[in-house]
Formats: structure tokens, C-alpha cells, sequence
């Protein structure tokens, strides 16, 4: 795979992790791409740039001895793309072990995992930057989201201490936070009338696109961002920032 920097992304097989990889390779990079899906990966494994490697993220006692593995076939990967997310839900008195255990396995302990595996190495090498896709979710409530919603808020709490610890090691640690974006795992949201309600709250009115949440994330790696830890990027097109200006109440079929 050549001398070029070396990149790892997480949930690459689609949508956002995708965008990702698509735009490190266009800055240049070699990618590590992850995906539990294997087949999800098959059509990055064609490019030079890519190792596509399938992974279930979930299995945290593997994943010591997996990152060893790369290390030693690869290098050390001195940007980190931690975006694989998942997230069933359930009303809170009716959610099991399993959905809630599941969220924090895929949306934190693995990120943890993955900080604690290869920062030592990253700073071996010189340093690095490592970017987190949290979600809007940490800062808004969602019905029956309960699990997710903890947990991408546990993330930010993760991005914000390993910042701190990591910063004379040279590395960097951010967080990304995506509105409601538009992909092939997230199918519900084009539903007509819930999409044209939705849409109503996002003052740019349109979903997010996976390219909008890579180009931010591949700043936060590049050394455009050098002075940037700790931060989380909220990049929802205006939602949060204007959800109480009233538009978001002119629903199709209800008077404004």
C-alpha cells in the first residue's frame, strides 16, 4: 500500500463512513477500511488505497489482538475515522439488556478500544488526530432513543478527556455531531409527510448528505485543523441552533 499517511475508518462499508474514505484517498491517504458487513466493503476493495477488512466492532475482547494485526500488516494508522454507530431502541421500561448493552459497545467502549490500542502507537509515530461521529442526538432528546441517545453523549464525554490526555502525546481528538442525514440504513426518513415535518425544523431545509459529515470530519484530521481538540462540530444545517424560531411548526395540513 505504498508510503502515503496511513487513515483507519470505522462503519465504512456505507453512507457516511463511505464519504469518508472516498475523501481521505482524494487527500491523498492510504485507508484502513472497516465494516462488519463484509459484502458492504466489496466495492472499495478494488482500489489500491484501500485494505477493506470486515469486523464486528461489538466484539471488544477481539479487538486488542485485531489491531495488533493491522499494525503489523500496515503501520501504525496516524488518522483515526471512529464513525461506525449503531442504534436500536425501545420505550425505556421496555428495552432489554441486550439493545441497551449493544448501543454502548458500537458507539463508545469500541471507540474507547480503539484509542487505547493504537494512541500509544500513534504517538510513537509523531502524533496523529482522531475524529468521533457523535450525533445531535447528545444535545436533543429522541422517544425510544434512549440507549442511543446516552451513549453518543458518553462519546463527546470520551472525545473531551482523551483530548486533554493526549495533547502532548500530539494527537488530537474531535467529534463530529450529524443531523438526521439521509442514507441506505436510514430509509424511514424519506417517508413523505415525516420528511416534509422534518425538514421544517432544519432552517436549510434538506437532510444532511454523507459528503457534508466527510468533509468536516476529514478537516478535523487534516492539519488545516492543527490548533482544534476537544471540540465537537454539530453539522445539522442550523436545527439546534434555530429549532425554536417557529418554522418548524408550519406542518403540511395544520395552519401556521
Amino acid at each position: 500500500m505504498g508510503e502515503k499517511p496511513l487513515a483507519l475508518v470505522t462503519g465504512a462499508g456505507g453512507g457516511i463512513g463511505a464519504a469518508i474514505v472516498a475523501r481521505l484517498v482524494e487527500d491523498g491517504m492510504r485507508v484502513l477500511a472497516l465494516d462488519r458487513d463484509e459484502q458492504s466493503l466489496a466495492p472499495l476493495a478494488d482500489r489500491d488505497e484501500v485494505c477493506a477488512t470486515a469486523f464486528d466492532l461489538a466484539d471488544l475482547a477481539e479487538t486488542p489482538g485485531f489491531l495488533a494485526k493491522l499494525v503489523c500488516e500496515y503501520g501504525v494508522p496516524t488518522r483515526l475515522a471512529l464513525n461506525a454507530g449503531v442504534w436500536p431502541g425501545a420505550p425505556i421500561a421496555e428495552m432489554s439488556d441486550e439493545v441497551w448493552q449493544i448501543n454502548f459497545a458500537v458507539n463508545v467502549t469500541s471507540p474507547f478500544a480503539f484509542m487505547r490500542g493504537l494512541a500509544p502507537q500513534m504517538a510513537e509515530a509523531g502524533g496523529g488526530a482522531i475524529v468521533c461521529t457523535a450525533s445531535r442526538n447528545a444535545y436533543r432528546s429522541s422517544v425510544n432513543n434512549a440507549a442511543y441517545d446516552a451513549s453518543k453523549a458518553a462519546l463527546l464525554g470520551l472525545v473531551r478527556t482523551a483530548a486533554g490526555e493526549f495533547a502532548a502525546a500530539g494527537i488530537r481528538v474531535n467529534a463530529v455531531s450529524p443531523g438526521v442525514v439521509s442514507t441506505a440504513a436510514t430509509p424511514e426518513v424519506e417517508e413523505p409527510l415525516f420528511k416534509a415535518a422534518y425538514r421544517k425544523q432544519i432552517p436549510m431545509d434538506r437532510y444532511g448528505a454523507p459528503e457534508d459529515i466527510a468533509g468536516v470530519c476529514t478537516f478535523l484530521l487534516s492539519d488545516d485543523a492543527r490548533f482544534v481538540t476537544g471540540q465537537d462540530v454539530i453539522v445539522d444545517g442550523g436545527q439546534i441552533a434555530c429549532q425554536d424560531n417557529g418554522r418548524f411548526m408550519q406542518i403540511p395540513g395544520l395552519d401556521s
